[in-house]
Formats: structure tokens, C-alpha cells, sequence
């Protein structure tokens, strides 16, 4: 049955990007951006936080890596969305996720996501 909510700014499904970027330790850090998408052939855009301690770790480093969320870990991947790395600093690894360095960028990747 369809169901008529009216012209919103969302899409079903709607994935869930998760960036991540070493902070300036080294440690692996990344969060869900919820606000982003494929805007060109070779480009996406996320509308990130200035408050996230990821994009502060973007800044700072200049690098990031995109990986999606599945169903295999939405529990982990809530996780990153749900805790703040400003206030519990290791929250990559307590989310259970493990970080090979990107050969391309300055960026972690995450060994369990696509």
C-alpha cells in the first residue's frame, strides 16, 4: 500500500556512508554521515558537522575514506553514529571495527565494510 507523505528532502533507501580519518595520534576515527550522496560521476558530497571530532580530523589531516554500512554490522555502524569520538576517544575499536591505511589517502579503511 502507498502511502503519499508529501515532497521531502529524503530517499529510500537511503545509504549510510561512514567516513573515517586517522586523528592526529594516529588512531582510527570515523562517524555515519546520513546527508550524503553520489553528486557527480566522480564525486560525492556529505554535509559533516564542524562539532564531529572526525571532521576535525579531516581538517587537519586533509584525508578521508568512504565505506558503506550493511546489514552485517548495523549494530557496530549504529554505534559510530550513535557515541562521540569527543567525548569516548576510542570509539572505532570499542565499535569492533580494525583499520588497514589506505594505499591511496592519508585514511583509514575499515577491514569490515565495503
Amino acid at each position: 500500500m502507498r502511502k503519499n507523505f508529501g515532497a521531502k528532502p529524503i530517499t529510500y533507501p537511503q545509504p549510510v556512508f561512514v567516513i573515517a580519518a586517522y586523528g592526529e595520534d594516529g588512531v582510527p576515527d570515523a562517524m555515519e554521515a546520513a546527508w550524503a550522496g553520489i553528486s557527480d560521476d566522480k564525486e560525492i558530497s556529505a554535509c559533516i558537522s564542524a562539532g564531529h571530532r572526525t571532521t576535525k580530523n579531516i581538517l587537519a589531516s586533509g584525508a578521508f575514506t568512504v565505506s558503506m554500512a550493511d546489514a552485517a554490522h548495523v549494530t557496530q555502524c549504529d554505534y559510530l553514529g550513535i557515541v562521540s569520538a569527543n567525548t569516548v576517544p576510542d570509539k572505532f575499536a570499542r565499535a569492533g571495527f580494525h583499520a588497514t591505511k589506505s594505499r591511496l589517502v592519508n585514511a583509514p579503511l575499515i577491514d569490515e565494510l565495503p
